[in-house]
């Protein structure tokens, strides 16, 4: 008898997570055809392909404008064309708030209050109040904080100059100054102190080689109900922990001194005292914390990359980089230095 109980067991097991494979057949979209329990990422969860390579892969074998994947047992569309793309980004982005990450508050309270995990009416009170705060002619105001930094990295090339250096290395303490400086309004001297604390913070938030970390990440993209179950973090606790200490304490010395430096700490803050959010929204010093954390964490390993790989390509193409000195050199003749 145990055994009719343990095979009726299994074969409901197998109908509840195969049972929405069918799914886009039945719509007649074109898909592809799912792994038993994973779905399309069987390979990316038995670590024989990265993310992205997977992604592609599927792009290219698809010649549709979109197509249907299976993540896990949830099936999702897969936009491959511009317009469509465009339309869903852009033009119709308003029907398109929620992002696929995970949100719990009890959680990783960081995470959950950003923007780019934000959803439904909060999405919209955050994103409506902070679109002024990224326009050119604030980012324009940066512009001296940004070229003080400009000014350590060319110190530290010529300290250098003749030594083999790790460019990624220096690319990396370049941007954390950067977004220390803009973001959190205080000078990191990465590149001219080896042991810098918030250099090693930012080594923690880019830092996804232990299980747990991967487990995490993995969950956050596209498993939302591990995340409720282990109440996992997608941020590493220690290094938030530091960025919202960091956040506090230079938020409440500048408004007991009344410094100004019209970075992004100064920008938020006038946002949290002048702006009218709805009744059941206040635009606390959390919240606060977590768009200067969100925008240290995105702007980090993504812009110390993209540097790095201009860099490279700089190095190996001297007509581009001839080209490009020349423009340096032409601007310094005309303004005296760099213009926003």
């Amino acid at each position: 008898m145990i055994f009719i109980y343990l095979a009726c067991f299994l074969l409901l097991f197998y109908y509840l997570l195969t049972k929405n494979y069918g799914y886009w057949e039945s719509k007649n979209v074109p898909f592809e055809k799912p792994t038993f329990l994973f779905g399309s990422f069987y390979k990316i969860v038995t670590k024989q392909q990265h993310l992205l390579y997977r992604i592609r892969e599927i792009y290219n074998n698809f010649k549709t404008p979109y197509c249907g994947i299976y993540i896990f047992n949830r099936p999702h569309l897969f936009v491959r064309d511009p317009e469509l793309i465009k339309k869903v980004l852009v033009k119709d982005f308003d029907k398109f708030i929620n992002h696929q990450i995970a949100s719990n508050e009890k959680a990783d309270a960081l995470t959950y209050h950003g923007l780019f995990a934000s959803r439904d009416q909060e999405w919209r009170n955050l994103r409506t109040k902070l679109s002024p705060v990224f326009t050119s002619g604030k980012m324009k105001l940066m512009l001296p904080l940004i070229q003080e930094c400009a000014s350590d990295l060319l110190a530290c090339v010529e300290k250098h100059s003749g030594d083999k250096i790790e460019i990624r290395d220096v690319m990396k303490k370049y941007v954390v100054d950067i977004i220390s400086s803009c973001a959190f309004g205080i000078n990191a001297y990465c590149l001219k102190n080896e042991r810098s604390e918030i250099m090693e913070v930012a080594s923690k938030l880019g830092d996804f080689k232990s299980l747990i970390r991967n487990f995490s990440v993995f969950s956050y993209l596209f498993a939302p109900k591990l995340v409720d179950i282990f109440k996992l973090s997608l941020l590493d606790t220690s290094a938030s922990t530091y960025l919202i200490g960091v956040f506090n304490n230079t938020l409440k010395e500048r408004e007991k001194r009344g410094i100004l430096r019209n970075d992004l700490i100064d920008l938020l803050n006038n946002l949290k005292q002048n702006e009218t959010f709805n009744e059941n929204y206040k635009f606390d010093d959390l919240k606060m914390a977590a768009q200067a954390i969100q925008f240290f964490t995105a702007g980090n390993e993504t812009t110390s990359l993209a540097l790095t790989f201009t860099m490279y390509e700089l190095s190996v193409n001297k007509d581009v980089q001839d080209r490009l000195r020349q423009e340096i050199r032409e601007t310094f003749d005309k303004h005296g230095s760099f213009t926003y």
